[in-house]
């Protein structure tokens, strides 16, 4: 959450929560370390980078409900990217669901897991007028972070093990799937994503 990778080089986020706010310091002194460039920081008002997808090439889907990225922190980053050229959506998303990626992950090209029981349906509507095949993951698997995987190309993935749903629909379309037990990590919240 305390920064994103882009084409362009990593930005740096603004974390909501006060204990979490020292480790964007630590992500700028390892891009710089490793001499990644850093795109620009998040400075108008908080954004974490679980409210940030790339939904395919040229396009974002940025989160924003409060809790976590202000509207503030998604129109600065929304606007660094307009510039860039991208299209950019904003989802308001009621801040229960904390983050966009508990409820729409991209997965492989026009593929991509959305709790449409959550996802506004013009979000939904925005994908599949894209061409993106729905993968609906459902409610309760999703807040078992079930929609949060990691997608890794070439039809391959990470998922939580407790997603089953979303497991079975990507390895019936052939995809390889490592299912992993997160639920350490899942403990404060955290995902694959």
């Amino acid at each position: 959450d305390s920064s994103v990778m882009t084409p362009f080089g990593a930005f740096i986020s603004a974390m909501r929560q006060w204990w979490r706010r020292g480790e964007n310091y630590a992500a700028i002194r390892h891009y710089e370390r490793l001499g990644i460039p850093i795109y620009d920081m998040v400075t108008a008002g908080t954004f974490e980078g679980g409210d940030f997808n790339v939904i395919e090439e040229g396009c974002v889907l940025i989160g924003c409900g409060g809790a976590r990225t202000q509207e503030e922190g998604a129109r600065q980053v929304a606007d660094w990217f307009e510039k860039e050229g991208w299209e950019v959506r904003l989802a308001f998303i009621d801040e229960y669901y904390v983050h966009i990626d508990l409820m729409v992950v991209p997965i492989a090209e026009k593929l991509t897991a959305v709790c449409t029981a959550c996802t506004e349906p013009a979000i939904v509507d925005w994908l599949k007028g894209k061409g993106h095949e729905i993968i609906d993951v459902p409610f309760q698997d999703t807040m078992n972070l079930g929609c949060n995987l990691m997608s890794l190309g070439r039809d391959r993935a990470i998922a939580p093990v407790s997603s089953t749903h979303l497991i079975g629909e990507l390895r019936a379309r052939g995809f390889e799937v490592a299912a992993i037990d997160t639920a350490e990590i899942s403990k404060t919240g955290g995902g694959i994503h």
